[in-house]
């Protein structure tokens, strides 16, 4: 079956003739205008040149002066801005984070053309202002705008923790003010963050000169636009200077009930192609087996299995087999699970260096760095001593990329002397970087097996695709990050919703399977922190709307048990015998495991900390509740508990005013998602002490210890019960 993009180039070198290289194909990544050229070659009948082929913001750059900073220019601008408009501003190092969102909150903004910014971000305290001051939005903007600052006001008067609403308000208020503060100066140095950059080029239009526009253009392989591409390929339309083709073809895409069909209706009725391209017909369901595997390794593993069967047709060419990852951090060992008769690959993604053994360095530095230094110089210096001793053949990619990354920050500290540099914000700084930072491969993209993310699969199309990861968490995984834009203000103002992003996963995944013959869906079926184990949801739209017979296969792996004739006896030596104490938590850890109890507790070993500069750790959390179960029951100490005390132990819970001891127990600062989740374990505490009532309280976090003799020796054992009652 031909692919549209083969239709196309066969369209074009038919119509076209030698004119060809007159034309500027445009589309949405590098990797399809490769394959483009590589069918024009074999279509073209004699030599002719070959014709331009860019990007979308090719496009755009070709179109301005202007050039797009990069990502610690413009949050360093941003900060300065911040301190300038702010008396009471944090540090840098407490402002990447929020700096981050307000940089992909302006460049949506502005990617989409958004229009009366001002107004999205007004501070509005009184409702009746929107209809007065805002006439000129439009009915669903005033709703948007009328219902956040509704819900928001009710929600200040109802908590207890107003400071935080201060706090937001203070944010808020900045955030236009930072937005035209951060445009103008950029511009004065010719620079611009990506929607930025579009933005100037769609409103100053009539400035750009003739001679910037090339003769004709041809757009290839969109589906979702953002307003400013839209309204580009609408001018350059009404220019007679564009062509469009899309890939609408396949039943799976025109379906008015498959959210891969969003953006069809609207684009087939803005834009027309110049050339009837011809419809495949003959569409067929490709061969779908799902596998479920029981860890990562064993998706590597089935990979391997799989092209070895493919390779095995000696017919087969693996420029037609993709293998496609959702999960950048399996490529490493995936490269390692190729079978040696597939000889070449051309891996399109870079492997992130957050997932290198380098990287550890860069995230904890005090481990590698005694003692810390004072000043951030000489945390960088330090750095590029300890990068270059950890450099060898297998590293020295990743230690150039993070020596690249060092000399930038040190040339951001010449660039902006007015900014203090801590030691914290250089480290922060540099991990900022490093997280974006790839170890790029080499390959021939037109020879071998592809090796690609899911949005480098687009305009593209394939006999044999392989996904790994094919669970919901990854494929299609979470909408969008973080944002200052709430989702009633995004609906009113056409800001991108987790709809639209759906709506796009939906549209590369049935565009990928309409050209496949054979597709392998690998699925990990292990639930723990990472991993949900629940399959992708495309799965049970293929079943249930498509009635699309699915292969299941189950992959287990058999544990066998040897008897070790080499473990390691462990003698009981003096340390052991010299023990005159055991908490609970020891004791429980030698029934459990004698040798880890060995390790923990005579040999002192320590585990790493877990990281919760972002998450409050399940530990913590049980911490909270203990401390708010114990002033809860504080007053029943030594009596009796009846259940009309739960009933108003119960009512007390309900009311937002008994919470302001939260703050009072905990160092969580009136975290509110916290809150509401003890919140919650409160309440089914209780609703299990009302139907255990009547019972005798004694007594709360109590320090329990008593001594035993073992042999000639006295041990003391001790421990905090967390509770004691009785019925």
């Amino acid at each position: 079956m031909q692919s549209k993009l083969q239709s196309i180039a066969q369209t074009f070198v038919r119509e076209a003739g030698d004119n060809l290289q007159s034309y500027t194909f445009v589309f949405p990544n590098r990797r399809a205008g490769l394959f483009f050229r590589k069918y024009i070659s074999l279509y073209a009948v004699k030599p002719m040149f070959a014709p331009r082929v860019i990007t979308i913001n090719d496009c755009f750059l070709e179109l301005t002066d202007l050039q797009v900073a990069d990502q610690l220019t413009l949050l360093l601008d941003l900060y300065d801005e911040y301190q300038r408009l702010r008396s009471d501003v944090e540090g840098l190092d407490r402002f990447i984070y929020w700096g981050k969102m307000m940089l992909d909150d302006f460049s949506e903004i502005d990617n989409h053309l958004t229009p009366h910014v001002k107004a999205l971000f007004a501070s509005i305290t009184d409702i009746h202002t929107i209809d007065q001051h805002y006439s000129y939005l439009t009915e669903n903007q005033r709703l948007a705008l009328s219902r956040f600052w509704t819900e928001f006001i009710h929600s200040e008067t109802s908590h207890t923790n107003g400071d935080l609403h201060v706090r937001f308000l203070h944010t808020w208020d900045l955030l236009y003010p930072l937005y035209i503060a951060l445009q103008e100066r950029l511009l004065k140095k010719g620079l611009a963050y990506e929607g930025m950059l579009h933005r100037q080029v769609i409103e100053h239009w009539d400035e750009i000169p003739v001679d910037r526009f090339h003769e004709q253009y041809v757009f290839l392989g969109f589906n979702a636009l953002t307003a400013s591409e839209r309204e580009l390929m609408l001018r350059l339309q009404d220019m007679g200077r564009a062509d469009f083709y899309f890939d609408y073809d396949s039943p799976f895409l025109s379906d008015s009930k498959n959210k891969a069909s969003l953006f069809m209706e609207e684009n087939l009725r803005l834009f027309h192609s110049r050339y009837s391209v011809p419809r495949n017909e003959a569409w067929s369901t490709p061969n779908i087996q799902l596998i479920s595997v029981p860890t990562t390794v064993s998706e590597t593993h089935e990979v391997h299995r799989i092209l070895s069967q493919v390779v095995s047709d000696q017919t087969v060419d693996l420029t037609r087999t993709a293998v496609v990852l959702p999960d950048e951090q399996l490529l490493i060992p995936l490269m390692n699970a190729f079978p040696e008769q597939v000889g070449k690959i051309n891996v399109t993604m870079g492997y992130p260096l957050r997932a290198t053994s380098l990287y550890m360095p860069v995230a904890y530095p005090e481990q590698f760095m005694r003692p810390m230094p004072a000043v951030a110089e000489e945390f960088i210096h330090q750095m590029y001593k300890l990068l270059n001793e950890q450099r060898n053949e297998e590293t020295s990619e990743g230690v150039y990329q993070l020596t690249k990354v060092l000399d930038r920050l040190e040339d951001a500290m010449r660039a902006y002397p007015q900014i203090t540099f801590t030691v914290v914000d250089m480290q922060q700084l540099f991990k900022m970087m490093t997280l974006e930072t790839t170890i790029p491969y080499l390959g021939e993209p037109l020879d071998g097996l592809q090796v690609m993310g899911v949005l480098e699969t687009r305009a593209l199309d394939f006999d044999n695709v392989i996904i790994t990861g094919f669970n919901d968490e990854l494929y299609p995984g979470r909408a969008r990050g973080n944002s200052f834009i709430p989702y009633t203000l995004r609906r009113g103002f056409d800001l991108p919703t987790p709809e639209r992003q759906d709506a796009i996963f939906a549209y590369n995944f049935y565009r990928m399977l309409s050209y496949a013959k054979q597709v392998w869906l690998i699925t990990n079926s292990t639930t723990d922190g990472v991993h949900s184990g629940e399959v992708s949801r495309f799965l049970h739209q293929l079943r249930l709307q498509y009635h699309i017979p699915v292969q299941e296969c189950v992959v287990t792996n058999r544990l066998v048990l040897q008897k070790n004739s080499e473990c390691k006896e462990v003698v009981k030596d003096e340390r052991v015998q010299q023990l005159e104490k055991l908490s609970s938590t020891a004791l429980t850890t030698y029934l459990s495991c004698p040798k880890k109890f060995y390790y923990k507790y005579i040999e002192k070993y320590k585990e790493p900390s877990p990281d919760e500069s972002v998450l409050v750790s399940y530990m913590t959390l049980g911490n909270v509740l203990h401390a708010i179960m114990q002033y809860i029951y504080e007053p029943f100490i030594s009596k009796q508990v009846a259940a009309t005390d739960i009933e108003q132990l119960l009512a007390q819970i309900n009311d937002d005013s008994y919470w302001t001891i939260l703050p009072q127990l905990t160092d969580l600062q009136g975290d509110p998602l916290t809150e509401r989740v003890i919140r919650t374990y409160v309440n089914n505490v209780l609703t299990y002490d009302y139907y255990s009532a009547p019972f005798y309280y004694i007594a709360s976090e109590r320090y329990l210890h008593k001594t035993m003799v073992v042999g000639t020796k006295k041990i003391l054992l001790h421990g905090l019960a967390d509770r004691i009652d009785r019925k």
